[in-house]
């Protein structure tokens, strides 16, 4: 790799920024994108970008200038590069994976990873939902969270009856998050999860983590941030 400093525009849902990096891929700085990175930048990766179809690895062979996204057929889900950034980052560090990898952030992305591959996902927006009734998204633990959980994944359609903004504290995270363990059953119940946090939603990982495991799953948290850098580490041919 050019031992010369890079950049790498980054534009995701919810947070859009310029990232320098070093020769060896280490993050120098982040900041707003000026218009001159656009043609500057080493990496492009933006919300128009081709989808590749899966199965598929979460990045092609070879070095890219512009990542692409995945997408997949039924249902139909987009998988925005800055995703396939992530997936792919965890895939370089632990390159056996086998299990389920939760991408918490302003849509939590459930994808499962098998043999390298990005196999089949769920998209599910309770983080976004939470946002639009001005709940924080690191939810205090505590009874009101776990009660509110445990009868929402039971009894997903109870979740309305928990959203009164006069609930104390934790009740709205604990019953959108036990909708979305209901909705989300088939990736995570009896699989690895590994739930990567995201500097556009800080907190949330921590929050999926603790409901997850509430439910008896076996999570772990990871840093999205490291695996974004690793991924375009990867797409640039690095790694």
């Amino acid at each position: 790799m050019n031992n010369a400093n890079w950049l790498a525009i980054i534009e995701e849902p919810g947070l859009s920024r310029t990232l320098c990096l070093d020769g060896s891929g280490a993050l120098l700085a982040a900041r707003a994108i000026e218009e001159s990175d656009r043609a500057n930048a080493a990496l492009i990766v933006r919300a128009d970008a081709l989808h590749r179809p899966l199965p598929a690895p979460p990045l092609p062979e070879g070095p890219v200038h512009e990542v692409p996204g995945l997408a997949q057929a039924s249902p139909p889900v987009s998988i925005h590069p800055a995703e396939a950034l992530r997936l792919a980052g965890l895939l370089a560090a632990q390159p056996q994976f086998d299990g389920v990898v939760g991408l918490c952030g302003q849509s939590n992305l459930w994808a499962h990873l098998s043999a390298g591959e990005v196999v089949s996902v769920s998209r599910l927006a309770s983080a976004r939902l939470l946002l639009a009734l001005n709940e924080p998204l690191d939810a205090p633990e505590g009874p009101t969270f776990e009660r509110a959980l445990d009868d929402c994944r039971s009894r997903p359609e109870r979740m309305l009856r928990y959203l009164d903004g006069a609930a104390e504290p934790g009740t709205a995270a604990g019953a959108v998050l036990g909708a979305e363990l209901a909705a989300a059953r088939p990736w995570w119940l009896g699989q690895r999860v590994i739930a990567l946090d995201s500097a556009a939603a800080p907190g949330w990982a921590e929050t999926c983590a603790r409901a997850l495991a509430a439910q008896g799953g076996e999570v772990i948290t990871g840093d999205g941030e490291a695996a974004l850098i690793a991924g375009l580490q990867r797409a640039r041919g690095g790694i």
